[in-house]
């Protein structure tokens, strides 16, 4: 019983150990909401205002259109915008899932580690 206890507290990983946080985070999006047009939706919503300067700016929103359940294309906003105009069918149910992306600055870029950093998704039921 010993020597099993001995092998399995001696196997461990110590970078995993040793590996400090990710210490950079995009606030969610603000404000998310919706307005049904003729054939289309439009999405809007605000950029928060406590962005770390660690961010490039402007700073991206991602938004996974799923139509019927099916995932359908991925929309990028660029330059901070704070809407976007998405064409539907009005026979179909959509869902939206929405997050705010930006890109790290070559001084907080952390080796080994992607740039990009996203938000928490936040979603949007069309009826």
């Amino acid at each position: 019983m010993v020597f099993t206890v001995t092998i399995f507290t001696s196997c461990y990983d110590r970078d995993i150990i040793d590996a400090k946080e990710f210490g950079h985070e995009l606030p969610e999006i603000e404000n998310l909401n919706y307005v049904k047009l003729e054939g289309a939706v439009r999405i809007t919503w605000q950029i928060p205002a406590n962005i770390s300067p660690a961010f490039r700016r402007p700073l991206e929103v991602s938004i996974q259109k799923v139509e019927n359940n099916i995932y359908r294309e991925v929309i990028i906003v660029s330059g901070e915008s704070t809407s976007r105009d998405i064409a539907v069918d009005p026979a179909k149910a959509y869902r939206f899932v929405v997050k705010l992306a930006g890109y790290l600055t070559e001084e907080a870029r952390e080796a080994g580690k992607s740039d990009r950093v996203d938000s928490e998704s936040l979603g949007l039921e069309v009826e």
